[in-house]
């Protein structure tokens, strides 16, 4: 009891030491009043000594009993009031210890450090609570920020093709909605050059990865997630195959500093993306095909009625000329070598053939096909085979880019560069020629260069039948073509202009303005 109970112990103790010192008071008052009516009885006795002696011990057990009173109240109040207000105090601020040790093992310390005890779980309920409150922020503004990235990503995507402004744009917004250091798409080089766009892209800036290793690699290995060591620090690097059941499309890749951490939600924001890239990409690239193969399909159909009706009766009628001409020789006396009606025949004779091999260069043409690269990888076909077929050298600068062109705009061109080429092996004798096909303010430039013979002085070229198919397919383009002299006066420049009727794509995308409101406004 006095073990467990210490403070109530030394208060009974002090308050029986009161007790005492306040019944000897009450015996001393009783005593001294007994001799103080013996000393009126007997005056100068020794009862008025006696008296003198009880009423200092009166005085003494009075201060005494005030001493200990005074001495039990202070106890009292350090152990019940101050002691018990300073572990409330900290209950109340939670915090552990604030003021002073507590080593004692009273019943006030052991109500002490159970409230400590409780402060400090407080204390530790109210530091995970303020923590989930921010990570519940955190969570809530990266779920608000994503859904609107999304959002915008699949407006952007299905609105707009695939250009290398409105790429570069979802990259941008991609890096900021993750705080990531740099976004980077990779592409296949022939999905590239069918989408003329170039094979790496990076917003703000290009990922070191895609330097250190190739897209098709990365995204036929599965990704890649790696901390690497550059010169201005560590980063931590995320690559995300772009990829459907179709095929692979290229590598989407996060760059950050070495202090972000990757969790679940921002791997299944980039998964949703490189998917989101896929979906769109696969789109494009199999619209394109179907059209190129409708398109196809119909050349091939007009090639195949122009083979069986008209390819026909000129080979039919090539053979009727021949016989007529074997005829006129041997029923004719008249007729003899040199005569007019040889000569006519001569003359109709060489016309259809001339016909004919034109015929037939136009069903060639029409069964020219559109590889999967596109325009550009479709131009390097005709330059590498027109090239190695003739030993002219041949230099290619293709800078459409993201220019949009329709598939039958594509074939026009494709047909007007190889017949621009076709006349330079033929008839210009060069040894170098250069083809440019550029953009300038919304209009399509296409220049053929050689170093050859040129043209006759005024002649334009016309009369030439290479030359009469290239302007009439310009005319269906609605754009004009001229021939001229090349640069320096030596060779010809064949050159074609026309405005594609697919027009350029918007300015600029709305996503910088998006991005500010999305800021401004409070998760």
């Amino acid at each position: 009891m006095l073990k467990r109970y210490p403070l109530l112990s030394r208060l009974s103790l002090m308050l029986s030491c009161l007790a005492s010192l306040c019944a000897a008071l009450f015996l001393s008052a009783g005593a001294a009043g007994r001799l103080e009516a013996a000393a009126r009885a007997a005056p100068g006795s020794l009862a008025a000594s006696r008296l003198a002696g009880i009423e200092l011990m009166e005085i003494v057990l009075a201060l005494a009993f005030v001493i200990g009173c005074a001495i039990t109240l202070r106890i009292a109040y350090r152990a019940l009031a101050q002691r018990t207000d300073c572990a409330l105090a900290r209950l109340a601020a939670h915090t552990v210890g604030a003021d002073g040790p507590v080593g004692g093992t009273d019943e006030i310390d052991r109500l002490i450090r159970a409230l400590d005890g409780v402060s400090a779980q407080l204390a530790c309920r109210v530091a995970d609570s303020e923590r989930l409150s921010r990570h519940a922020h955190e969570q809530e503004r990266f779920a608000t920020r994503s859904l609107e990235f999304i959002y915008r990503a699949c407006t952007c995507l299905a609105e707009n093709n695939a250009s290398t402004q409105w790429l570069t744009a979802l990259l941008e917004d991609m890096a900021d909605c993750l705080r990531a250091r740099s976004c980077s798409l990779g592409l296949l080089t022939p999905l590239a050059e069918s989408l003329g766009v170039p094979t790496r892209l990076g917003a703000p800036r290009l990922a070191s990865l895609l330097d250190e290793f190739d897209a098709e690699t990365l995204a036929r290995k599965g990704g890649l997630r790696r901390q690497a060591t550059y010169a201005d620090g560590e980063r931590v690097e995320l690559a995300v195959p772009v990829r459907d059941a179709d095929g692979i499309y290229g590598i989407l890749v996060v760059e950050a500093r070495s202090d972000v951490l990757f969790e679940s939600r921002y791997s299944r924001l980039v998964d949703a993306v490189a998917s989101l890239f896929a979906l769109s990409l696969g789109s494009l690239q199999r619209t394109q095909r179907r059209r190129r193969l409708a398109l196809m399909d119909e050349r091939n159909a007009i090639a195949g009625e122009l083979h069986d009706s008209l390819a026909q009766a000129l080979s039919y009628m090539k053979l009727q000329i021949a016989r007529l001409q074997l005829e006129i020789g041997r029923s004719c006396g008249a007729c003899a070598p040199g005569g007019k009606v040889l000569e006519i025949s001569g003359d109709i004779k060489t016309g259809l053939d001339s016909a004919y091999r034109h015929l037939r260069e136009l069903l060639s043409a029409f069964r020219t096909s559109m590889p999967p690269g596109g325009l550009q990888q479709a131009i390097r076909e005709v330059v590498e085979e027109l090239s190695a077929r003739a030993g002219t050298e041949i230099g290619l600068d293709y800078r459409l880019g993201d220019t949009p062109l329709s598939v039958n705009e594509e074939f026009h061109l494709l047909q007007i560069v190889r017949e621009a080429l076709t006349n330079v092996i033929r008839h210009a004798r060069a040894g170098h020629a250069l083809i440019r096909l550029d953009c300038e303010a919304g209009v399509v430039v296409v220049q053929v260069d050689d170093d050859g013979r040129g043209m006759a002085a005024g002649s334009g070229g016309e009369g030439h039948h290479g030359v009469s198919i290239m302007q009439d397919r310009a005319r269906q383009l609605a754009g004009t073509l001229d021939l001229q002299p090349g640069p320096g006066g030596r060779g010809t420049r064949v050159e074609l202009r026309f405005r594609p009727r697919a027009g350029p794509p918007p300015s600029s995308p709305p996503f910088a303005s998006d991005r500010d409101t999305a800021h401004a406004q409070p998760h």
